[in-house]
């Protein structure tokens, strides 16, 4: 855990000694590959969770009707 704690601290000291813009690219494309990750995620947990649910509300009136 150490060594991880020191490159931690190397890193974020190399970076903020580098001037805004450097900052900006370097971090830009981390952040925005962590909020894709999270949004595709959230997107797969909650369309499972919308089938599931229609899964439990489906009832055989509604199979009668022809509602899916």
């Amino acid at each position: 855990m150490d060594g991880f704690l020191n490159w931690w601290d190397s890193v974020e000291l190399w970076l903020s000694g580098l001037p805004f813009i450097a900052q900006t690219l370097v971090v830009m494309p981390v952040v925005l590959a962590l909020a894709l990750g999270t949004a595709v995620l959230l997107d797969l947990l909650l369309g499972s969770s919308i089938r599931i649910l229609h899964r439990i509300r489906h009832t055989p009136e509604d199979a009668e009707r022809g509602e899916t």
